[in-house]
């Protein structure tokens, strides 16, 4: 009987690390595609085509019920989670265009470390040395990415964050859109989870995706002026609307959009069917495995070779990352395990 219950067990894990395994190659190709997507069309409209092609494909599920099953008190809460969602997606797709796939995929871990902060400080969870040291690694990781040259072992020598001779920063400003991207969706978490303890799954999906798609037309269909701002923040402002013509786009298009909403498909299933399977502690380290694939569609679709610098970010964001969930999930079982005890005392006692 052990012996079977140990086959099942590890048979689970290997399930669950396959969905997460599934989840990381579909999210990579998803920054991929919509980085090669906004080559020829405008990352508004990237976005716009993304969630409303997501809501198509979602449209008959969500309805299986008909529109009684999507009756929510919370249509305010739906509203606020598609506005951060469509706001973290425009910052993030505005900045994919000019940022190596692997430092977004990198950076965009700093949400789960966000996530911790807000716990912290929203939902009064324990602060300890662990979360510290995770937060604090993660954050000096981020450094390392957007600042690859603190680490030069050509010369040994300080970093020059001002050029001399040119007066550049040397820092790429479209990084600010990424961490913006990273703000508002650990926002929309927090609201996922007040959501989640009334809300269906898929009365969640339906809203979110309508609302996303929803505030995200009308900034589709506009031409926009780029301005330079503080820090020489490269930011659109919107002119006028643009004709059909003006849009760049293209029946091929349609192509790079199903993708889009298929990967994304399989990126839920599989990340909440890997949850199902295997405990969070053994399958979130797999998710990493995400920077190596966009660094492998990154070599190959784009030519992209990260630094020095760069590969130090990814091992501090990583190891602070699987440091943090192992730690927590350590927690867990000791406060299950004195629970435990103290109901067997209790019963002692009785």
């Amino acid at each position: 009987m052990t012996q079977k219950k140990h086959y099942s067990d590890e048979h689970r894990h290997i399930i669950g690390i396959s969905f997460m395994l599934l989840n990381a190659v579909a999210m990579a190709v998803i920054y991929a595609v919509a980085k090669d997507l906004t080559k020829e069309i405008s990352s508004n409209m990237v976005v716009f085509l993304y969630k409303f092609g997501i809501l198509l494909f979602a449209l008959p599920w969500c309805l299986n019920e008909g529109f009684k099953g999507l009756k929510s008190d919370r249509i305010l809460l739906h509203a606020s989670r598609g506005f951060l969602s469509i706001c973290g997606s425009l910052c993030l797709y505005y900045a994919i265009k000019h940022i190596e796939l692997v430092d977004i995929t990198a950076i965009g871990y700093l949400e789960q470390v966000i996530l911790v902060i807000i716990g912290m400080a929203y939902f009064k969870e324990d602060v300890s040395f662990a979360k510290i040291l995770g937060i604090s690694l993660s954050f000096l990781g981020a450094i390392f990415i957007v600042y690859p040259e603190l680490v030069d072992f050509s010369s040994f020598n300080l970093p020059k964050f001002i050029d001399p001779n040119t007066q550049e920063t040397g820092f790429n400003p479209y990084y600010i859109f990424v961490f913006l991207s990273i703000g508002f969706w650990a926002t929309n978490c927090t609201v996922i989870k007040i959501l989640g303890k009334t809300e269906k799954t898929k009365v969640q999906l339906f809203y979110v995706l309508l609302f996303s798609s929803i505030i995200s037309f009308p900034m589709a269909f506009l031409k926009w002026q780029e301005v330079t701002t503080f820090m020489s923040l490269p930011i659109k402002t919107p002119v006028e609307f643009a004709n059909i013509h003006e849009l760049g786009l293209k029946v091929e298009h349609i192509k790079y959009i199903v993708v889009l909403a298929v990967c994304y498909f399989i990126h839920s299933i599989a990340f909440f069917k890997a949850l199902k399977y295997a405990d969070l502690s053994t399958v979130i380290p797999f998710d990493y495995s995400r920077l190596v694939f966009t660094g492998v569609l990154g070599y190959l679709v784009f030519s992209e070779i990260p630094s020095m610098g760069s590969y130090i970010g990814y091992l501090l964001i990583v190891s602070s990352g699987v440091y943090l969930v192992r730690a927590e999930h350590k927690r867990r079982k000791k406060l299950k395990a004195s629970e435990v005890i103290k109901i067997e005392e209790e019963y002692e006692h009785a």
